[in-house]
């Protein structure tokens, strides 16, 4: 299992009233081998456990939202 700290480098503010301040932080666990930060944002394989674990940080956007498909919105860190 992958485990990452994501950091978002940017605040976030969405119309529906979402906010998440700059340095937000959130553990991320993948159950997926061979997952890395480089390849955590690309990879089919993560695309359902990132959502899920999204969620259970208090994340729920639409599936298409840049903070989901983007890794550039996130320092990441594996730890």
């Amino acid at each position: 299992m992958a485990q990452f700290v994501l950091t978002l480098k940017a605040p976030v503010d969405r119309l529906n009233g979402f906010h998440l301040d700059k340095g937000y932080e959130c553990t991320i666990n993948i159950p997926v081998t061979g997952i890395t930060p480089n390849n955590l944002f690309n990879n089919s394989r993560c695309k359902g456990p990132l959502l899920q674990q999204f969620k259970m940080n208090g994340i729920d956007l639409p599936q298409n939202d840049i903070l989901y498909t983007n890794k550039g919105a996130w320092d990441i860190k594996m730890i």
